[in-house]
């Protein structure tokens, strides 16, 4: 039977110590049932070592079989019975206490007590355990099916082991048995859930590149316009992003619009297709910039779900030189005015989009001469950390300006970018969407 008993304990030791290496190279979807279940296991089979060493009745084996029930009560409501996390709680706390008292009471010579209190933890435990993967009732699925006829097997195997020991019965301890029989089960069961997760998140992927696409596909590739030069980048963070920008084309003018929906992923790219409605219902007024702010936002107050917007609407006359800015609580335009040799900051700024249904927005307008260039950008830009965590900041940036105003728009925005990279590092990661629009008076 030690023969027996020490290649079960290779078996559960082993499976534990892969669950513990799968968690690990999983460790940032956080399955925890991984977790719990290679601290079950090899906590067992560590237990059955002791046991085929001679140990049995120890304070080895007597403290792994009270703190067994620990991992396996949180496995078995991560995989089964979500809802009793809040009860599971108490039972976790109730079974430590337990368990400090009954090893004192080893530790105290009175070795009948503590075996006593460890048959009752074993009784109680199994029971619940059962009762977690009946309750609530629900349509029963072939996992779950497993999972009961591994623990009610097990509790068979248990009941008859303690009476063993009770002298009620003939035979010999053969809870190991059973234990590996529930051992099994819940490999299945594990396995199972991992396999299903795995195939949710590659449905997962393939539905956020179609959104990616779809995304992509909403912002517009270039404008043409008489008199500008246009360029413009998109770098989202994640596969889905907030950032967005469009233009209007109305006589022989150009509107800009560059917008950075709160939040990141799935929810801020759906808010920035509203958007894209609510500027492109604006082509009527695209030259009156405050306008354009105020008629998004009546579209997009109450249809963002707790999201709000900022944005820089920019219109430019390139037949009157003119240039037109209004801003809702958005980064500042940045003007570099070729004459002078300087870069201006041009702020405007009214409340964000999408909060506030009568929010009131100005502007201010000002003139351009060839040579010069605009800068619209979303604050990823500025919030760009080096590795010593140091932000980018609006001073670099219009350095940067300044010093790579003989470069053509689309270089500039390269340029730019390289710029970022360089500063975030080898190892720095994007932490916000990034979107630069560069305009040249041509």
């Amino acid at each position: 039977m030690d023969v027996i008993r020490f290649a079960v304990a290779v078996l559960v030791t082993a499976s534990g110590l892969v669950s513990f290496l799968l968690f690990i190279a999983r460790i940032r979807r956080r399955d925890y049932s991984l977790l719990y279940f290679g601290l079950g296991a090899t906590m067992y089979g560590v237990r059955l070592f002791v046991e085929v060493a001679g140990q049995r009745g120890r304070a080895a084996d007597l403290a792994l079989a009270l703190l067994i029930p620990v991992p396996l009560l949180l496995f078995m409501v991560e995989i089964a019975a979500r809802e009793w996390r809040k009860v599971a709680r108490w039972m976790v706390a109730a079974d430590l206490v337990v368990a400090a008292v009954s090893m004192s009471a080893f530790l105290l010579r009175h070795w009948a007590l503590s075996w006593r209190i460890n048959n009752f933890v074993v009784l109680v435990s199994i029971p619940i355990w059962v009762s977690m993967a009946f309750w609530p009732r629900r349509p029963p699925s072939r996992e779950m099916r497993v999972l009961r006829t591994g623990l009610i097997v097990f509790l068979i195997f248990v009941l008859y082991t303690i009476l063993f020991w009770l002298q009620l019965l003939p035979g010999g301890d053969l809870e190991f048995i059973g234990f590996s029989f529930l051992l099994g089960c819940l490999v299945y069961v594990a396995l199972s859930r991992t396999q299903r997760n795995e195939e949710r998140l590659l449905t997962l992927h393939r539905e956020l590149e179609i959104a990616r696409n779809i995304q992509s596909q909403l912002l517009p590739e270039t404008a043409s316009v008489p008199g500008l030069v246009i360029a413009s980048r998109y770098i989202p963070a994640s596969s889905v992003a907030g950032d967005f920008y469009d233009f209007l084309l109305k006589d022989g003018a150009l509107g800009v619009l560059i917008a950075d929906v709160s939040g990141h992923g799935v929810p801020a790219a759906l808010s920035a297709s509203m958007v894209k409605v609510a500027v492109r219902s604006q082509l009527e007024r695209a030259g009156d910039p405050a306008a354009v702010l105020r008629g998004m936002n009546s579209i997009l107050c109450g249809n963002l779900q707790g999201q709000f917007v900022s944005a820089g609407y920019l219109f430019l006359n390139p037949a009157r030189s003119l240039m037109r800015y209004a801003g809702a609580g958005h980064p500042p335009v940045l003007i570099w005015r070729s004459r002078q040799r300087r870069v201006e900051s041009l702020e405007e700024n009214g409340l964000l989009l999408g909060i506030f249904p009568n929010a009131g927005y100005t502007d201010k307008t000002t003139r351009l001469e060839r040579g010069d260039r605009c800068v619209l950008y979303t604050d990823g830009l500025l919030e760009a950390t080096c590795p010593a965590g140091e932000e980018f900041g609006p001073e670099r940036l219009q350095d940067f300006v300044a010093e790579n105003a003989s470069q053509p728009p689309s270089a500039f925005c390269d340029a730019l970018l390289q710029k970022l990279a360089d500063w975030r590092g080898e190892t720095g990661q994007q932490q916000d969407d990034l979107t630069i629009v560069a305009v040249d008076f041509a």
